[in-house]
């Protein structure tokens, strides 16, 4: 970590007047003279709360609440007593699909787990409220705060359900920015089409993923980096979020970002692929809609249910029949 941070970057960072978004794996005297660098440069720093590097999980998930709480306060406390300024803490709450998809070499979902969690929105409603005394605590120690979250939670806020909160197993938190995770690379061939549906309705967006690590098998080349930050840009975006800096900086790609024209490229005109996430789109916020609305949803499946009834009735008639018919 050390080695990357040298005068020619601090240089760059604050040049260009770039914000570092630094994931908080130690609090060692290293990282502290680091980001005492990035305040003398006048460079923001937000604090991403995430776990220790000997931790066994590498995130926060939804029932990790009292860990969440240590780590920051275990942060907080080195920041003060470092002097350290943060622009903001940074609050990643990952979706919880542990439970219910199983990878591996043979993947299954464990749909016993999704009715369960779909059936039961007092686990996400307690999970929320206890995410919100924390996020209390943070803004009581006179930090601002920003969390980080997949697009599909804008719908289920939108459809003023919380489906797809529980299914993921995702608190709503309540933050001064929230940041949407546009990584195009992750949602091939839709990517682009991810990003002018959903970018137009955020302040601030993460895009990025060039690094071809253990993960990644797809990593964005610098032809797509560049088409996905003027997007995001012509979508109205201020915040742009560019993700694996130190990858970016290693490859030689900053002087591309810090160069201004990508902020004056138009939005592409809407091809097929737009107009399928957009439609996509449309008929999740109508499933998110309907399923926080059973007794709206289950006067219309009533009739389904009973057409299905009749049919399955009348199929072993239909085979009596037939198997008569062949005796003849």
């Amino acid at each position: 970590m050390a080695d990357f941070w040298r005068d020619e970057v601090y240089a760059h960072l604050s040049i260009n007047r770039m914000r570092i978004c630094m994931a908080m794996r130690d609090t060692t005297d290293t990282r502290a003279a680091i980001v005492r660098q990035l305040n003398r440069h006048r460079i923001p720093v937000v604090a991403w709360i995430v776990p220790e590097e000997q931790a066994a999980n590498r995130d926060f998930r939804m029932h990790d609440a009292a860990a969440f709480q240590a780590r920051y306060q275990h942060i907080h406390q080195w920041g003060v007593a470092h002097g350290l300024r943060w622009d903001a803490i940074g609050i990643d709450i990952e979706p919880d699909i542990r439970d219910t998809i199983r990878f591996g070499d043979e993947p299954n979902v464990d749909y016993h787990t999704l009715i369960q969690r779909f059936g039961n929105r007092w686990h996400i409603e307690d999970a929320t409220t206890t995410y919100q005394q924390i996020m209390a605590r943070i803004h009581a120690d006179g930090h601002t705060s920003e969390s980080y979250e997949v697009p599909f939670v804008r719908d289920d806020r939108v459809s003023q359900s919380t489906v797809a909160r529980r299914l993921l197993g995702l608190p709503d938190l309540a933050a001064h920015q929230t940041v949407v995770r546009l990584c195009s690379s992750t949602a091939r061939p839709y990517g682009p089409g991810l990003i002018t549906t959903y970018a137009p309705e955020y302040t601030a967006a993460i895009i990025g993923n060039v690094d071809a690590g253990d993960n990644n098998n797809h990593p964005l080349s610098l032809v797509e980096l560049m088409r996905d930050v003027a997007h995001v840009a012509a979508c109205g975006v201020k915040h742009i979020y560019i993700a694996e800096m130190t990858h970016i900086f290693g490859l030689g790609w900053h002087e591309h970002i810090a160069q201004p024209t990508w902020l004056r490229q138009p939005l592409p005109v809407a091809d097929e692929t737009h107009r399928q996430v957009a439609r996509m789109r449309a008929g999740l916020r109508a499933l998110l809609w309907a399923g926080a609305r059973p007794a709206v949803l289950l006067p219309l499946l009533i009739p389904v249910l009973l057409l299905v009834r009749r049919m399955l009735r009348s199929e072993p008639a239909s085979h009596a029949s037939a198997s008569e018919r062949s005796r003849i």
